[in-house]
This record gives structure tokens, sequence and C-alpha cells, in this order.
């Protein structure tokens, strides 16, 4: 079992003993930063010591803060090695021998931290660090294209099953988010977390509380399924919170994680080490993605979009839900059969609602900036279409945005003039971050009955989950987990 080391950035030795003290329920051991404690006190730490630790002293040239003397450095480290620390963690490149002779085979972290790349010998490497004496190696890397995390995680497995030392291998900054979840798949001793948001000791960590609860990356073994949302900026998606809430109330060996990629080229290519299971795709990949699967649903391959993918027996089959989550959350408003419904904007999640309302018996019609796209959508689907400037001679039931207008970082955006909503109507925003965009507020100002993003989110993760595992979603517990977003949005 992977077990959870959470890395302490606290500047004096008395607040590293209180977050210890608070995080001792959490973590399985701890990392006392030995270059950002500016009153270290190794005696002390080790006295109120109530997890093991792991100390280091790390250099600036690998993403630490020292500024003091080499020589310092080495006194720090071969002080905690003498005082009996758990594990001390020594730099490869470091002229520190000595140290690593005294702690070989008994705690010995040999560590290298690449903060411009991914080394071309990573193999090399790895045996290189080895030789040193290591009992654990740690490779970091800085990964520029999701590509390169799936060939360093294709390296993990690899050295994993060679029945050599242990290593960790973390590939730092959003698109390596994954190797840090995924750190129990590839043998590893412990994966590091931070001790809250805000107080990350390297780009990517987790909050500990988030790896231990929500990700439950102690219980990550090579058998455990993965799925995750792809998307060009998804760290701050409310998927892994639905669907990992979801995985555990079913007592499935499955996780769910961010899978942030610059492009599906690079991401294509990552895939297979990625050793996915499944994935959910949002923008701005939703229609770019239907040429690489094998297989797409009719109602997907109409519509030009697919949110959700299943691998099997090495195919991608794709297909969505996109519709199921406009009409399940209009479902609790209006039957929406023989109503007039105007969509704004004309993507991959546009197409799928106006496919969903049109087999339903509404009168749909696509607005958008780019009239070309709206002609287009119109002619896959069967409805009519025009430009956003037509808005105000449209009349209406539901208005749909489905343009990232009012989202993260287009928060004081909308879509629609507020003197165009209509009292008694019913406005439908995609968006879902913020909770309650600008287009949602002028809406229940001018009378209308306002529907959310996260409503739209919640029914299409129900829809994935029973994709991916053939059984019922836990339906309680998912909207318990949108309840508390929804909650904590508003504090």
């Amino acid at each position: 079992m992977t077990q959870i080391c959470v890395s302490l950035t606290d500047e004096t030795t008395e607040g590293v003993l209180a977050r210890m003290e608070a995080l001792a329920p959490v973590a399985d051991l701890f990392e006392i930063r030995g270059d950002l404690v500016l009153d270290l006190d190794l005696l002390t730490l080790l006295r109120a010591r109530v997890k093991p630790m792991v100390f280091t002293c790390r250099s600036a040239e690998e993403g630490g803060q020292w500024r003091d003397t080499e020589t310092r450095r080495r006194m720090n480290l071969l002080e905690a090695v003498k005082r009996g620390f758990d594990y001390v963690d020594v730099e490869f490149r470091s002229e520190f021998l000595d140290v690593m002779i005294e702690k070989s085979g008994n705690g010995l972290i040999v560590s290298y931290h690449d903060l411009a790349g991914l080394p071309d010998d990573l193999e090399g490497l790895y045996f290189r660090m080895c030789n040193k004496g290591a009992d654990i190696v740690k490779i970091a890397v800085t990964p520029r294209s999701i590509a390169d995390v799936g060939r360093f995680l294709e390296f993990a497995e690899q050295t994993s099953r060679g029945g050599g030392k242990p290593m960790i291998a973390i590939a730092m900054g959003p698109m390596g988010l994954i190797s840090r979840v995924l750190a129990g798949r590839y043998g590893a001793p412990f994966t590091f977390a931070a001790a809250a948001p805000g107080s990350e000791a390297a780009p990517g960590q987790i909050p500990a509380e988030l790896m231990a609860d929500l990700y439950r990356a102690r219980q990550v073994s090579a058998a455990t399924k993965v799925y995750g949302v792809l998307g060009s900026d998804v760290t701050r998606s409310l998927s892994p919170l639905l669907h990992n809430r979801a995985f555990a109330a079913r007592h499935l060996d499955a996780v769910y994680v961010p899978l942030q990629a610059e492009a599906l080229p690079p991401f294509m290519a990552a895939l297979p080490a990625l050793g996915l299971a499944g994935f959910s795709v949002t923008r701005p990949f939703k229609t770019d993605i239907l040429p690489y699967l094998q297989e797409v649903e009719e109602a997907a391959a109409l519509c030009g979009s697919v949110n959700t993918v299943m691998l099997h027996d090495g195919m991608l089959q794709g297909s969505t839900t996109d519709g199921r989550g406009v009409l399940a959350p209009l479902k609790k408003h209006l039957d929406v059969k023989g109503k007039s419904v105007v969509i704004v904007g004309a993507g991959g999640a546009a197409r799928a609602a106006a496919l969903a309302l049109h087999r339903k018996g509404v009168r749909v019609t696509v607005l958008a900036r780019d009239a070309a796209k709206a002609r287009s959508l119109a002619a896959a689907v069967g409805c009519q279409h025009g430009g956003l400037s037509d808005l105000a001679t449209r009349p209406w039931d539901v208005l749909i945005n489905a343009t990232p207008l009012g989202s993260t970082p287009f928060v004081d955006q909308t879509p629609v003039p507020a003197e165009l909503l209509r009292p008694n109507g019913v406005v439908f925003d995609m968006v879902y971050e913020p909770l309650e965009t600008r287009l949602l507020r002028e809406a229940k100002a001018a009378g209308c009955a306002i529907i959310g993003g996260l409503e739209m989110l919640l029914a299409q993760a129900v829809a994935q989950f029973e994709t991916w595992t053939g059984l019922e979603a836990p339906l309680d517990v998912m909207k318990s987990a949108a309840l508390l977003i929804a909650q904590e949005g508003e504090a």
C-alpha cells in the first residue's frame, strides 16, 4: 500500500510541529524541508515525532529555497542522519557522497528534480541513482506535453516490473497530477501531498485530505481502473469529486483524475501508457476526438460531439451524455415538448443539446457568433439557426447558454444582454464555474427560472458512471457531492 507523505512548508519549527499535530490523522509520513525552516531544530522535531519523517534540504537548482552554503546544507543532512530521521533525501547531483554512504541501507532517498523537462535516458539515470546506495529512488520531472507524462509513466511501469529499488516517479505541474494519484500503480512506497491548498512544496501537489479521502491514493494498485476528464484546463474540474464519491459508494477499485492536455495528438500518443478504462471529454476536444474513435454511438455521430469514451479490448468507443445532461434538469421545470428553445453557441455541447431537444419535439433555434457553425449545426440536427443579433426577435420558452462566456476567466461577460431576458422563461447556463454566472443573476432578477451548469454536470456524470461500470449510479451520493459544491460556492 502506498502511503501519503505530507510536505510541510512552514517557516518555523513551531509551525512545523503544529502542522504535524493537526495532520497526524491524515498523513502516513511527514517531509521536513530544511531549506524552508528558518530556525531549524532537528532534535525538537524528532522528540515531537508522531509519524515517520523524511528530511531534506533542497537546493534552489532542484526546486528548493536553500540560500546558505553547500557546507551548511551538508551538515544539516548529516545531522538528520545521525539523529535518526526515518528517511533522508539527498540529491543525486549533490557532492554529499558521505551522507549517502552513512544513510544507505537505512532509509536513503536519492532524488533528482528536472525543472526544465524530461531527461532523455531515464533508465540510465535510475540505475546510476541506485548505484549511489539508494533505498528509494525519487525522480521528479517537468512534462511539457501530456506525451511526456505518457513516456514517464511507461518508464515507471517498466521499472516497477524490473524488481529493482522502489521508485517514486513524479511528473510535476498540472499535466502530472495523474502521476501523484497513481503512485501505487507503480509500486511507489509513498506519494507526496500538500499540507493544505496554497501550501504546495512543488508544482502540482494535491492537498493531503483530498489525496487520502477523494482520490483514495492508498488503495491504488496495478489493478485499479483509472478514469479521468480530458480537456485543456481541467485542474479545477468538479468531475473528480462526483465520480470518486460514486466509485467509493459502490466499493469499486477505481479512481478518476484530471487529464490536462495541450492538444489531442499528444494525448492519443500517451493514451496506451496512461492505462485508462475510460474518460470524459470536455472543451475543446469534444468534436475533434471523433476521428480517433473506432466506434461512435448514433446520437454522438449525429451531433458530431463526444463527451464519454470507453476503452474496450483496445478500441475506443465514444458516446455523449450531454443530451441527458440538458433534458434531466429541464424536466424538473417544464414539459419541453412543443416548447421553443434557443441555444446560444454552436460547439459540441450545443450540438448534443439541440439533437436531444429536437428528438423530444422541441422547436430548437441555434444562434451563434459564427453563422457558418450555426448553419452547419442546424443542418445536421434539423433545426433553425441564426446569428446572435437575431436573439431579440426569436421567441423562446427556454434559453440555453452553451458558450464559455460567464465562466472563469470570463466571469464579467454574458452572451445575452439583460434587456432580452423575458419573465417566466427558463434560463439554463451550462457554465458551472462560477456556480451563479452573470447570466443567471440577471435572469433571476428578470423573473426567470434558472438552471445552473452544476445540474447538467451531475446528470452527465450519472450517465457516464453507468456507461463505464454497468451499475446504477449512486444518485443520492452524487447529489450530496453536488450540493456540497453548491454550498461551498455560496460561502
